[in-house]
């Protein structure tokens, strides 16, 4: 286990505090995203490959649905992107159609949560807004096999240890859970962590993401748009 010579909570508190220097100097660096005149639609600039251009492709669309701007009704339809549609989400989880107007819907090339992933075909899902979340809700989830019959380790290997730092990189991230102490080589990777980002308005949204690599499956990615994650006062 690696130690840094404090304790615990002490270790936890500095990693914190530093966390949210780093944050509010990107902030000061970036001015936020500021919300544009017209959403843009979402697209693909990669193959969505089980490697690092499908994680790509998960990131921007990340970045465009749930970043950008808030959930507004007419959101999803401005989202689409080329051969999607618009479902309801009971519809899309469950396969259940009650009529009533949906407070949630996905952006899905099939319609179907288990047929997208067993396609490989990233959704995204946008809870209407409500008073317990005025801006709405967003998620990005995409699960593919593995689109190689040799290398499969080495590739679920190098994803696991670069996969912090790209996120970082495209969506000016800043990890604010605690890392891994160490990193072993595995036949599964399951990562949880929360994130900060900037996002509409000049603010910073949390995000909640789950990585999972599984030798003998593929990988699962899921990002969702979070509240702000709490600053402590910053003192020495």
């Amino acid at each position: 286990m690696i130690t840094m010579g404090l304790a615990p909570g002490t270790r936890s508190r500095k990693a914190l505090r530093l966390a949210c220097v780093a944050a509010g100097l990107l902030l000061q660096a970036s001015g936020g995203t500021a919300l544009s005149a017209e959403p843009e639609r979402v697209t693909f600039a990669h193959e969505n490959a089980s490697d690092l251009r499908g994680i790509l492709n998960v990131f921007e669309m990340f970045r465009t649905a749930c970043l950008a701007q808030p959930v507004t009704r007419d959101l999803p339809r401005k989202l689409l992107p080329e051969g999607y549609r618009v479902v309801p989400a009971g519809l899309h989880a469950l396969g259940l159609e009650t009529g009533a107007e949906p407070k949630a819907v996905v952006l899905s090339k099939t319609g179907d949560e288990e047929t997208d992933f067993a396609g490989g075909h990233p959704y995204v899902e946008l809870g209407f807004p409500t008073h317990a979340a005025p801006s709405g809700t967003c998620r990005v989830a995409w699960k593919r096999g593995w689109d190689y019959s040799e290398g499969v380790q080495d590739i679920m290997t190098s994803v696991a240890v670069r996969f912090d730092a790209w996120l970082s990189f495209q969506l000016k991230a800043v990890r604010v859970s605690r890392p891994e102490d160490g990193f072993a080589q595995a036949d599964r990777y399951s990562l949880v962590s929360n994130w900060a980002a900037p996002c509409f308005g000049g603010t910073w949204c949390g995000l909640d993401l789950l990585l999972d690599l599984r030798l003998d499956e593929g990988m699962h990615l899921s990002i969702g748009r979070g509240e702000p994650p709490a600053v402590p006062n910053v003192r020495k």
